[in-house]
């Protein structure tokens, strides 16, 4: 029998994006799904674009505005089949309070499974149903990911589900980045070496947000991803579907892309948050966090790079700090 899903498409200040996502998802070859679209406070026109949407391509769709927790706490009855709910928050929290939003209410409406989704990417027709083929194969499989193909090349591999992250050096690689897409089946394999799901695709079962509970909303922005797993560990174990395909525009708003000179805000936020993670998940192996930024903002010095170099520095004093949320002005 099928399992009930809501599908999350987190935007801000994105609509464009997130339009042509929603567009995709009407492919897919399952349909009976509900989409929860949480609005992170644009400061653009994405409200009225996204409504405007909603109603035009499905007239019949329920569209219920929810403000705050208060509001979703109170929300008690199942999701209908393609049914569409609109999340508008009343600030700006960073992915992980956003995303949690949305995963409130499907725990709310009785969802047995959770599909985070970047709103800048697109699907291919089989994802959701390898998604949920994946963990019926496995009860104690809590997250799933996604063959995640480089949207602007769909000959490329971004990430084969996620990340491989040494947590004595620091530092993690996008598994299988760069390689042919025709080279996938070849390193199926190095996908058990998997540390974290991407966040652009992550499909969660419902026994996993209940036992691990939501991603932790002090980082603002990244590794939450990694704090869930590493949260999730022993008991729970994560997986990847491999014929699962989401094409991804890789972070392009924030400047986050890999094959693009990172952005100050990536910057500031992957450094201070890599000495938060140490902090509050492995506090033994701080001196590795300390010591992989203060080498990159040394490196960024040499190369003259004054912008990013002062970025950085910030972070290290903030992450020592425990500067938590949005950067301070």
């Amino acid at each position: 029998m099928n399992k009930r899903i809501a599908i999350i498409i987190l935007n801000w200040n994105g609509w464009k994006d997130s339009l042509e996502c929603l567009e995709s998802l009407r492919s897919l070859e399952r349909q009976d799904f509900a989409i929860v679209v949480v609005d992170n406070a644009s400061t653009d026109d994405s409200r009225a674009k996204l409504l405007e949407w909603i109603s035009t391509h499905n007239p019949s769709a329920h569209i219920d505005a929810i403000i705050n927790e208060v509001d979703i706490g109170s929300f008690h009855r199942e999701f209908k089949n393609s049914e569409y709910i609109y999340i508008q928050s009343s600030s700006n929290g960073g992915f992980a309070a956003g995303n949690n939003l949305g995963i409130r209410l499907a725990l709310q409406a009785g969802c047995e499974y959770v599909w985070l989704l970047n709103n800048d990417t697109i699907v291919d027709p089989a994802a959701l149903v390898t998604l949920e083929q994946c963990m019926a194969q496995d009860v104690g499989v809590g997250m799933c990911g996604s063959m995640l193909i480089y949207y602007d090349d769909r000959t490329v591999v971004q990430a084969i589900g996620g990340v491989q992250f040494n947590f004595l050096l620091g530092r993690g690689n996008q598994l299988g980045q760069g390689l042919s897409t025709d080279d996938i089946r070849v390193v199926e394999p190095a996908k058990d070496a998997l540390t974290y799901i991407s966040g652009a695709s992550l499909f969660v079962r419902s026994e996993f947000l209940r036992d691990v509970g939501l991603m932790e909303e002090s980082y603002f922005l990244y590794f939450e991803e990694i704090d869930w797993a590493v949260r999730a560990k022993p008991k729970w174990k994560i997986a990847m579907a491999l014929d699962s395909i989401v094409y991804h525009k890789e972070g392009g708003s924030i400047g986050t892309a890999s094959r693009a000179k990172r952005s100050a805000l990536s910057q500031y936020y992957l450094n201070r948050n890599l000495i938060r993670f140490y902090m509050l998940r492995m506090p033994w192996l701080i001196p590795v966090a300390l010591l992989r930024v203060i080498r990159e903002w040394l490196r960024l010095i040499y190369q003259k790079e004054h912008v990013l170099a002062n970025t950085t520095f910030t972070a290290l004093v903030d992450g020592l700090l425990m500067q938590s949320g949005p950067r301070k002005p």
